[in-house]
């Protein structure tokens, strides 16, 4: 006798496929592996590659399994934020960029989904052995909720051939007021045909990286160490004025080189002489432009004044154990192991450039090496000797806010130059205040960031 389902044959075959998708589902969760001991996050593909090997030794020496997960940072800022915000699953480790520690800060300290970290680094004595300017990105409130993995002194790279055939001495560009100065000698139309064919310097003409790394140079910043804007002061008036004079109007020094080819062009034609150039900078120069293997050479940044700070600082990042971690101390025992042992910095550095806040670090054989590529310099040398005195780069919930802030007050004190404004520096004190006072109304609105630590 044949069986017969009383609906008909098509919504017997999708039931079917539906107890054999559900069984599939069954069989197939009952065998997937446990979650994983700690599981670390990062949006950096170079890291995790860095980081394996030392990794699946501490996996094998703890007797525990560790997974490394790499996303684009944008998606794992947005996955963290849905997950504290949700009591989701989150990773028990990450590593976070420059600016996203501040989007995790706008409200309370209690609230925040990051492990505080302050007790343990000030006992264990770590703010004595890392540059003390790098703990600012990665605190509110004076609190620390993440350790740096890098320092990013910030100098100058510039065609040291070209530079050398035009008689520049480099030890003349000891000041900003110097660059100018010089550069006005040196911007020049060679062929002729009225177009400007050599620049100084090369700097983007709407502020962006150019104005915060000077600004930060100068002892300013967006905001101070006590999370307020701090872009319309004396520092900032000094540094938009000059930025104006170099990057805009009669009498420019500065070309807008920009990036990937168009950069590499620039710089391999000799239109911009001199650029901004952090530790991880110079490994792109190594990478992209290997036809100026020993054509390039390094100097600290010119002074605001005569004696004053020669570096600055371009981005960073930072590790963080979440408050859902399920083994803090396991968690910290692997941060100590990638960032504050050399074992494997060596080799970090030597396919990276990026130098390592870990002061023990500087001594090691790959950071003090003599690179051909730099004419015989050990380009990690002479990042160290700038790094301890990199300047405090305070992040908050607002700087992205103040960030565009601050090139919108730029690019109008740099219209007024180019307008031939005679008192630049009261346009500047103007404009600072208007787009800075804008911020302080933001913030204002939010009663948590007056909180005290």
């Amino acid at each position: 006798m044949r069986l017969s389902f009383p609906w008909g044959a098509a919504p017997l075959s999708l039931l079917a496929v539906a107890v054999l998708a559900g069984a599939a589902l069954v069989a197939t969760s009952a065998a997937a592996p446990p979650r994983a001991d700690l599981v670390f996050a990062l949006f950096s593909k170079e890291h995790k590659q860095a980081y394996e090997p030392l990794v699946a030794a501490f996996a094998a020496k703890h007797g525990v399994r560790i997974e490394v997960q790499h996303a684009d940072m944008r998606a794992l800022q947005s996955r963290l934020q849905s997950g504290f915000l949700a009591g989701a699953e989150v990773p028990d480790l990450v590593e976070l960029s420059e600016p996203a520690m501040g989007y995790f800060t706008k409200g309370p300290l209690n609230d925040l989904g990051f492990v505080d970290l302050t007790e343990r680094i000030r006992g264990e004595g770590i703010d004595t052995i890392i540059p003390q300017g790098r703990f600012a990105m990665w605190s509110t409130r004076g609190r620390i909720f993440a350790l740096p993995h890098d320092v990013h002194p910030t100098a100058l790279v510039y065609r040291k051939d070209l530079v050398a055939e035009l008689g520049i001495d480099v030890a003349q560009l000891a000041t900003w007021q110097d660059v100018l100065r010089i550069g006005r000698t040196v911007t020049v139309d060679r062929d002729g045909d009225g177009v400007i064919d050599r620049y100084l310097l090369d700097l983007p003409a709407e502020g962006d990286f150019g104005l915060r790394t000077l600004l930060l140079q100068r002892g300013g910043g967006l905001f101070n160490e006590q999370g307020q804007p701090c872009f319309d002061d004396e520092n900032a008036v000094e540094v938009c004025v000059w930025y104006a004079q170099a990057s805009r109007g009669p009498g420019r020094i500065a070309f807008p080189a920009g990036w990937g080819q168009q950069l590499s062009k620039a710089m391999s034609d000799g239109i911009a002489l001199f650029y901004i150039a952090p530790d991880w900078r110079t490994r792109q120069f190594e990478l992209d432009m290997p036809h100026l293997s020993g054509k390039l050479g390094l100097l600290p940044l010119p002074a605001w004044e005569p004696g004053g700070r020669r570096t600055s600082t371009w981005g960073g990042t930072g590790i963080c154990i979440t408050k859902a971690c399920r083994n803090p101390e396991l968690a910290w025992k692997l941060i100590n192991t990638l960032y504050l042992q050399t074992e494997g910095m060596g080799e970090r550095f030597a396919s990276s450039n990026i130098l390592p806040p870990f002061k023990a670090s500087w001594e090691l054989p790959e950071v003090r090496e003599a690179r051909p590529f730099w004419s015989g310099v050990a380009v990690g040398s002479f990042y160290a000797a700038l790094a301890p005195d990199v300047p405090a780069n305070w992040v908050t919930p607002y700087t992205e806010l103040a960030n565009g802030k601050l090139n919108e007050a730029f690019n109008a004190i740099a219209v007024a130059h180019e307008a031939g404004e005679k008192d630049l520096a009261a346009v500047a004190r103007r404009e600072l205040k208007r787009c800075a006072d804008y911020v302080r109304t933001a913030m204002a609105r939010n009663r948590f960031m007056g909180e005290a630590p």
